[in-house]
């Protein structure tokens, strides 16, 4: 009659005591949820948080067809402290030496401890309070060596491994020992049970003996600790790869690495800064394209938070986790393809011409587009020291890389001629000049009637007379470019007022052009002497501009006399190819009317005609406008050597009924052993080369047979009049 009375009060107790269980959970969950939601203890902020940063990296250069001329890859750099290494360093050099394929002599060398003596300056202060520097010897080792540089990855990964496993000899014995011991302790004979004094002896002979291998294990443990861990690490760099080479690298231009990056991460109540040497050192632009468009090119780090709880990641803490963010690609308008064909060219022309320098500029007249941008420098150049500028420290630096058409300001000799026909044609209206207007160049020797008393002469034996303006632009006549320029003077207009001197501005010879990779100079007309320096302007002489400007100045004309902006950067994109920003061709304005534009392209062909100084130009299948240059460079180390030194250029382009690419070519003190060699002529057969594949490559459709340069000439060795 008990038995049921007792199981209903066992149960009663049960439900009690479960009540009062989960009334104890609630009340702590409602306390911790409504009193203290905010303490760490009850959120993931009891454990800290470890936080791993992930490297973004950098932006690609890409071609304007997409071809990557410079791009970011990932690197390993192992670095050794030799006072960690210590007495481990030959154990440690016969398992790297295989896996780095080094000598080990090599790399013993790299891991031998050097002290040395060093000063350093120590300030104190004296009894009467003044400061004072005390220098003394302080002993310094080298803790951080060069073991290895430009692992890849897979490469890291196998010497980890290894590191985790290094074994040094005094282990490996220690450790087989123990094995030995524990084989002994094993397969020992039997002791009979009742022989307790030998069963003593042997468990405390095995004793003592495990006690000694453990003690010695114990004590070489933290060293060899310490050598795997920081005895040989690795650091993460970024390099930037270049897979064509040095192709358009003055252009591309150079990275450098700059210090340790601060990231941000964030905590439940706050923002953290910190450096980690978890990424690479920061890649940032030095010049060119690089440095102009670092901030796009450079890109975010991500990290990654986990939050450990008992050995297992606690839920909730991945919610922090930022995935890097690459730097955006920025899409030129160079052509792989053709900066190749054109820098080739360039460099066959160096050992022929011997010049300082070379350059060549590739425009699309139309837009703007530079298609290629080429520079060849000779190794043992050393560019002079520009006036007012400081005098670089261990004497002067040979230029490797130096963007030599957009950096250098030159006289540009006869290719200024250009800017005075223009400015003839138009700010001479009332005199109507024309292609056929005649001129006389004065047998090759005029004495200006005032401005001068020096007599300016042709070069090159011209002995023109009465010609038409067409045969003394396609003769290079300076002597009829100075009568223009005679006609064009106004003695009532401000200092450097002149037409001339507008129509030079308004080419853009007279103000930086803003091309986006950077570098460009002011140019400049350094004195100011009147008429006398307006005679001299107009045959190009007394004004200093970029090659860049003058190849500009001549797309204009093939563009129907508007002047572009030159076009280096196409778009700014993401990684995936989504456009994020696009550059488009940009007017800078109108330079001469459209009639004034033929009237020059008329005389540039004629240039290029039987009787003008640039006839090898000719091609067999378009029609070349173009035109030489040639600036004897007066300066006064050039002097006070008796040297003779010019400037040679040859610009143009094709077909003059319709441009679809301008180029200059230029050439600094060329001294090859052609007679021609100083002249403009000297950089004609670069122009052909360069151009003959460009209108292969661009599939430009050839001119009309009648049109030919070649061809053209009628009587007299000019073209045909409209």
């Amino acid at each position: 009659m008990n038995a049921p009375i007792a199981t209903d009060r066992t149960l009663t107790g049960l439900t009690l005591i479960c009540c009062a269980v989960f009334a104890g959970l609630a009340a702590r969950l409602v306390y911790i949820q409504g009193f203290r939601p905010e303490t760490a203890r009850y959120t993931l902020g009891a454990n800290p948080a470890r936080v791993s940063y992930l490297p973004a990296p950098r932006g690609e250069l890409l071609d304007r067809r997409g071809e990557r001329l410079v791009f970011s890859q990932y690197t390993y750099n192992l670095r050794g402290n030799p006072v960690v290494v210590s007495n481990q360093a030959p154990h440690l050099v016969a398992m790297l030496a295989p896996l780095l394929s080094i000598p080990a002599g090599v790399l013993e060398e790299r891991l031998t401890i050097r002290p040395e003596l060093r000063w350093k300056a120590l300030p104190a202060t004296n009894a009467s309070g003044l400061v004072t520097t005390q220098w003394v010897h302080v002993l310094h080792t080298n803790q951080n060596v060069l073991v290895a540089s430009n692992l890849t990855h897979a490469e890291w990964t196998r010497v980890q491994t290894n590191l985790k496993a290094f074994r040094p000899p005094e282990q490996q014995r220690l450790l087989a020992a123990s094995a030995a011991l524990a084989h002994r302790r094993t397969n020992a004979a039997p002791i009979p049970w009742w022989n307790l004094p030998a069963r003593y002896r042997f468990r405390k002979e095995i004793g003592r003996e495990g006690r000694e291998i453990a003690q010695a294990l114990k004590r070489i443990q933290p060293q060899l600790r310490e050598v795997r861990e920081n005895g040989i690490t690795a650091e993460i760099v970024e390099r930037r790869i270049m897979p064509h080479g040095e192709l358009a690298a003055p252009v591309l231009g150079s990275t450098t690495n700059g210090q340790i990056p601060l990231v941000e991460y964030r905590t439940a109540t706050q923002r953290v800064q910190v450096r980690t040497r978890e990424l690479p050192a920061e890649v940032r632009g030095a010049d060119g394209i690089e440095r102009q468009f670092d901030d796009e090119l450079h890109g975010v780090p991500g990290q990654s938070v986990l939050r450990r709880g008992k050995g297992r990641e606690l839920a909730g803490s991945r919610e922090l986790d930022l995935p890097p963010q690459p730097g955006a690609n920025v899409r030129l308008t160079l052509d792989a393809n053709l900066q190749y064909v054109a820098e080739n060219a360039l460099h066959k022309a160096m050992g022929r011409l011997k010049p300082n320098w070379m350059s060549a500029i590739l425009v699309r007249p139309a837009t703007g587009e530079i298609l290629a941008l080429a520079n060849a420098t000779d190794p043992e150049y050393i560019p002079p020291v520009q006036p007012g500028a400081p005098v670089p420290k261990g004497g002067p630096v040979r230029p490797r890389r130096r963007n030599h058409a957009v950096s250098e300001l030159v006289e540009p000799g006869s290719t200024f001629k250009l800017v005075t026909y223009s400015a003839a044609f138009e700010a001479l209206a009332g005199r109507h000049l024309r292609p056929d207007s005649r001129i006389d160049c004065e047998g090759g020797l005029w004495h200006p009637p005032a401005g001068r008393r020096k007599p300016i002469a042709d070069a090159r034996g011209h002995k023109l007379h009465t010609v038409t303006l067409e045969e003394a632009f396609a003769a290079s006549s300076n002597v009829g470019a100075a009568k223009l320029g005679y006609a064009l003077w106004d003695p009532a207009a401000p200092p450097r007022g002149t037409a001339l001197v507008r129509y030079a501005d308004a080419f853009g010879l007279l103000r930086r052009s803003g091309i986006l990779c950077g570098g460009e100079q002011n140019p400049r007309i350094p004195a100011w002497e009147g008429l006398g320096t307006q005679l001299i302007l107009s045959y190009g002489y007394g004004i200093y501009t970029s090659p860049l400007q003058i190849a500009m100045a001549y797309a204009a004309v093939a563009n129907d006399g508007i002047l572009m902006e030159p076009m280096l950067v196409a778009s700014v994109e993401t990684p995936s190819g989504g456009v994020i920003r696009n550059l488009a061709p940009r007017q800078v304005g109108r330079v001469v009317a459209p009639e004034t534009a033929r009237h020059l392209i008329r005389l540039m062909t004629a240039v290029v005609g039987p009787k003008g100084t640039g006839k090898d130009a000719a091609l067999a299948d378009y029609t070349v406008a173009g035109k030489t240059g040639t600036a004897n460079k007066m300066t006064k180390a050039h002097m006070a050597a008796g040297i003779t030194a010019h400037f040679s250029t040859f610009v143009g382009f094709l077909p003059a009924e319709n441009p679809q690419v301008c180029l200059l070519v230029c050439a600094d003190e060329p001294t090859g052993t052609d007679g021609r060699a100083a002249y403009g002529a000297a950089c004609v057969p670069v122009f052909k080369e360069i151009v003959r594949e460009t209108a292969s490559y661009l599939t430009i459709p050839p001119s009309p047979t009648a049109t030919v340069n070649t061809l053209a000439a009628g009587p007299g060795g000019h073209a045909p009049r409209p």
